[in-house]
C-alpha cells in the first residue's frame, strides 16, 4: 500500500470539496487530499430534518453532522453543512415513493448520486471555486486516449460501488474524484490508523442517509407523503387467493420474509400488480428465474451505447454478480437484454448496470423481465 496510489493528477493547491459523513472512508479521503497539498473544503449534506436534539446514526442526523465536523476539525479543515432537504425530498424521496406506489422497487442511492451528490453538490462546489468533488466511494476513474472519462469498478470487489454511480455522465465524471478506488477496505482502515483518525475502527453504515435504524423505507415514505396503502390479495401460481396484505409497497420481487400467508412451505414474491393490489407468490424458487429484461431511461457514460447490438455483462442489483448478456438497443431510449443463462429475481424499478469487464458502460431502469428468443430460447416459467 502506498499513498502514491491515491494521487489524483491535479495541480498542487487545487480546491477540492470532500463530501464528509464522519465515517472512515470520507475522512481518509480528506486526509489524503490535504496531505497532497490541496485546499480541501469538507462538506456534509443535510438530507433530512433532524428533529431537534434527537441523535441518530444517520449521516444526515445530529450525530452524523457532529462526527463530520469533528473529523474536519481534527484535520484542520473548513467544514460546511449544505441544506438539501427540499431537493432530496423532491428529487429522490418523491420519485422513490412513486415507484413503490406503482408496484416497483426504487434505487434511491442511484437517484441521490445522479441528482444530489453529483448534481447539486457539484454545482455548489463550482460556486466555491472548487475544481472537483471527492467522495469515499470505492470506484475508479480513468481518462481514455481521446479524452473520454471512464468509470471502473473499485479494486476491492467486496466494496465496489460503481453500480451506484453508473448514471453519471462525462461532465460529472470530469469533476469527480474517487481516491479510494485503488484500495481495499482493510487498507483504508490502515491508512486511517496511519493518519491517527479516531474513526479508524468505526462500524459500517448502510443507507443511513435514507432511513433510520428500525424503519421500513417504503412505509416511512408512505407516511411522509400521506399516501394511501394499496391493499389486496396474495395469490399463488395458479391465481388462487392465499390471503390478504395491507400494502403493495411492502413487497418486492424475490422477497421471502414478511409474506402474510400461513403456508407449510416457503414462499417468494414473484410479481406485483399495483392496479389490482395483487401480490403473486410462488413456492418454487426457480420460478423467479428469467432469461431477459427490458429497461428504459438509459444513461450511457460515453454518451451513446457501444452499438445497436452488443455483448456485455449486466448487473441487476448491487449484490449481484454481473452476468453475460446480449443487449439490443431500441428507440427512443430502451434496451432489451437476453442473458446467456437464467438470472434470478429481476426486479422492476431497480437499475440494470452494463459492464465491459471492469468498465461501466451505463445504466437503465428495469421495466420487466422477459423470456428468451431464437438466439437464447431458455424458458424458466
Amino acid at each position: 500500500m502506498s499513498l502514491g496510489d491515491a494521487q489524483v493528477g491535479l495541480p498542487g493547491h487545487s480546491r477540492i470539496v470532500v463530501a464528509m459523513s464522519g465515517g472512515v472512508d470520507s475522512t481518509v479521503v480528506a486526509a489524503m487530499l490535504k496531505g497532497q497539498g490541496h485546499d480541501v473544503l469538507g462538506v456534509t449534506l443535510k438530507l433530512r430534518e433532524c428533529g431537534g436534539n434527537q441523535a441518530t446514526r444517520s449521516c444526515c442526523g445530529v450525530d452524523g453532522l457532529v462526527s463530520a465536523a469533528e473529523s474536519a476539525d481534527l484535520l484542520d479543515l473548513r467544514h460546511e453543512v449544505v441544506d438539501c432537504v427540499r431537493e432530496f425530498e423532491a428529487l429522490v424521496l418523491r420519485r422513490a415513493w412513486d415507484e413503490y406506489a406503482s408496484g416497483r422497487t426504487p434505487s434511491p442511492c442511484l437517484l441521490c448520486n445522479e441528482r444530489v451528490k453529483f448534481g447539486l453538490l457539484l454545482a455548489w462546489a463550482a460556486r466555491q471555486g472548487a475544481s472537483h468533488v471527492a467522495t469515499g466511494h470505492y470506484a475508479r476513474i480513468e481518462i481514455a486516449k481521446y479524452g473520454d472519462v471512464r468509470l471502473l469498478r473499485g479494486v476491492d470487489t467486496g466494496k465496489d460501488q460503481s453500480y451506484f454511480l453508473a448514471g453519471l455522465n462525462q461532465e460529472q465524471l470530469r469533476h469527480v474524484l474517487f481516491p479510494l478506488g485503488p484500495f481495499t477496505k482493510p487498507e483504508v482502515r490502515a491508512l486511517a490508523v496511519r493518519f491517527g483518525l479516531p474513526c479508524a475502527a468505526a462500524r459500517e453504515s448502510q443507507d443511513a442517509c435514507i432511513v433510520q435504524e428500525g424503519e421500513q423505507f417504503a412505509e416511512m415514505l408512505r407516511r411522509r407523503f400521506t399516501a394511501p396503502a394499496v391493499s389486496g390479495t396474495v395469490v399463488d401460481d395458479s391465481g388462487a387467493p392465499l390471503g390478504h396484505h395491507e400494502g403493495i409497497h411492502l413487497f418486492t420481487v424475490g422477497q421471502r420474509r414478511g409474506i402474510p400467508v400461513h403456508s407449510p412451505r416457503r414462499l417468494w414474491v414473484r410479481g406485483l400488480d399495483a392496479g389490482t393490489g395483487e401480490v403473486r407468490v410462488t413456492g418454487e424458487e426457480s420460478r423467479l428465474d428469467t432469461c431477459g429484461l427490458s429497461a428504459s431511461g438509459m444513461s450511457w457514460i460515453a454518451g451513446s451505447p457501444p452499438g445497436e447490438t452488443f455483448h456485455c455483462e449486466v448487473q441487476v442489483r448491487y449484490r449481484h454478480a454481473a452476468q453475460p448478456a446480449q443487449v439490443t438497443c431500441g428507440p427512443p431510449d430502451r434496451v432489451t437484454v437476453e442473458f446467456d443463462a437464467p438470472v434470478r429475481a429481476v426486479t422492476p424499478g431497480q437499475a440494470a448496470v452494463f459492464y465491459d469487464g471492469d468498465r461501466v458502460l451505463g445504466r437503465g431502469w428495469i421495466d420487466a423481465d422477459t423470456q428468451g428468443s431464437v438466439r437464447n430460447p431458455c424458458s424458466t416459467k
